[in-house]
């Protein structure tokens, strides 16, 4: 969503076009909203099947405090029963004295995988919690904006009406205000709709139902330096995708290994490397790969951070424009209406600096479920 932060020149415009100035300072207030209120995210999908096992009990919780709720998280749940079977299955072979070296092998390999597994679906759980409250805490703000927006068509009605009757406007204009009026009230009842499946989808992912703490996030906790470079190099080799390839590299390492020309032909020898080299080949494609894509990750975080940049840059000048033309409405210089329209230019604003800062949250929760690198402040601990 790019809606311009620009605010128009209502003064002027009142001026130089009589008959079209009201309506045209909400027409330049409303372009926007509609897709304020599809950008922000309004279309959500309920995830009551992928409920929390187990609810909070806190009547009112903030974004930790739900965040806190992902180890009841059915996917988390599972995938820590799936460690805690490949755990005892690995007791059970290395226990049993008949057991072969590739059976002992599978079996720790198969606790690395389910470990990593669950990693992988706890990071996952927090990246999808967090975007939920932050859906949340949009499709607030989208519901004050098109109320905002409403009252102004009002307005903006009212006055197409007393100028009618003064001469001043035509019935079209009377009949434009009233269609703004129209499409005002659309956008706030869809505007509710949003926030009321946005709830609904942060509780099937919780199980918190009573109220959300909606404060903006930390800025510290935003910007903290990321790991170094190495650390995310180090860390492609914990990825379940890799892991997979790389276990099949070691049984391919170990079935060469358990052959002998003394049992073995040379046929079945030379099979096995070259099985063990297309392993090799496939693991090292696969790594430059997720190479890649953590390096991609990375580049988001970056240009997230940029984007929270420059729309805080606009938020401050928004308002500043707005306190400027509070100060020339005090002197009679512009009319109450282009005043309101300026105040909803700064809203409009602020929802696109809370839209920036969440793109940049979500940006940093991709990128440790993205790598399994935990980030300080965001790992849910």
């Amino acid at each position: 969503m790019t809606p311009s932060h620009r605010p128009s020149a209502p003064a002027a415009g009142l001026r130089r076009h009589p008959r079209a100035s009201a309506r045209t300072l909400v027409a330049r207030a409303l372009a926007p909203i509609a897709a304020c209120l599809v950008a922000g995210g309004l279309v959500a999908t309920a995830l009551a099947q992928d409920a929390p096992a187990s609810t909070p009990t806190a009547d009112r919780a903030g974004l930790d405090e739900l965040l806190a709720t992902v180890d009841g998280r059915v996917g988390v749940v599972t995938a820590q029963l799936d460690l805690d079977e490949a755990a005892r299955a690995l007791a059970r072979t290395e226990a049993d004295p008949l057991a072969l070296r590739l059976d002992l092998t599978r079996a720790r390999q198969a606790v690395a995988l389910a470990d990593a597994e669950a990693r992988a679906a706890r990071l996952d759980a927090l990246a999808e919690i967090a975007g939920a409250w932050a859906r949340v805490r949009e499709t607030e703000l989208q519901v004050q904006l098109a109320a905002a927006a409403r009252d102004l068509s009002a307005r903006a009605l009212d006055i197409a009406r007393l100028r009618a009757e003064r001469g001043s406007a035509t019935r079209l204009d009377v009949e434009e205000a009233a269609t703004g009026l129209e499409d005002a009230d659309k956008n706030l009842a869809a505007a509710r709709d949003g926030l009321a499946l946005a709830r609904a989808d942060l509780a099937g992912l919780t199980g918190h139902r009573g109220t959300i703490d909606l404060q903006p996030l930390e800025r510290e906790r935003l910007e903290r330096p990321l790991p170094d470079d190495e650390v995310f190099e180090a860390a492609l080799e914990g990825l379940p995708s890799l892991l997979q390839i790389a276990h099949g590299v070691e049984l391919a390492a170990i079935g060469v290994e358990l052959l002998d020309p003394s049992f073995a032909s040379r046929a079945q020898i030379e099979q096995a490397e070259t099985q063990l080299a297309q392993a090799e080949a496939g693991a090292a494609e696969a790594r430059r790969g997720l190479a890649l894509r953590t390096r991609a990750l990375l580049n988001a975080v970056v240009t997230a951070r940029e984007t929270d940049r420059i729309a805080r840059d606009a938020l401050a000048q928004a308002r500043e424009r707005e306190a400027i033309e509070t100060r020339r409405f005090e002197a009679g210089l512009i009319a109450e209406i282009a005043l309101e329209q300026t105040g909803l230019t700064t809203r409009q604003a602020e929802l696109q600096a809370v839209q920036a800062e969440h793109g940049l949250m979500l940006a940093l929760l991709d990128l440790q479920a993205g790598t399994l690198v935990p980030l300080e402040g965001w790992d849910g601990r």
